[in-house]
């Protein structure tokens, strides 16, 4: 049995990089006649992405967000590769160019450390905000969440 000693997370941003190769290469598939194409796939079929808000994020000491576990672990040095999160997607900040990469459904996580910054007691209206703008801008395109 094969055990982990330390989280995976690779790099801050890779799961959204593969995410947008991946819809690229479904588009440019017909033009290049090296795969499946929208049209293959049956008709209910939702296309959909998920990112963890860590790895999507990114502006982690901005609008009242604390320092998440994640934080603490990359920024003593713990991956590889010596990254951080602090960047990463920088989804923060480009959430609303989302609906561009022709995505259907949309699965994310919550930062608590920017919902709820103390661990407990009040909710931080900036992080709140972030979140409603986020679901507010799916919502307008169309897009499944979850």
């Amino acid at each position: 049995m094969h055990r982990r000693t330390q989280p995976q997370m690779g790099g801050a941003s890779a799961s959204f990089f593969y995410l947008l190769l991946s819809l690229l290469w479904v588009q440019d598939a017909a033009a290049t006649g090296l795969g499946s194409t929208r049209s293959d796939f049956p008709q209910e079929f939702v296309f959909g992405a998920g990112t963890s808000a860590y790895q999507y994020e990114g502006a982690v000491v901005e609008d009242g967000r604390s320092p998440s576990s994640w934080d603490t672990f990359t920024h003593a040095g713990k991956m590889p590769d010596k990254s951080t999160g602090d960047v990463a997607a920088d989804g923060y900040h480009k959430y609303m160019r989302m609906y561009e990469t022709g995505l259907e459904a949309y699965r994310f996580s919550i930062s608590w450390s920017r919902l709820i910054p103390n661990g407990r007691g009040a909710v931080n209206p900036k992080g709140l905000q972030y979140y409603n703008n986020l679901i507010d801008e799916l919502v307008n395109h169309g897009k499944y969440f979850y």
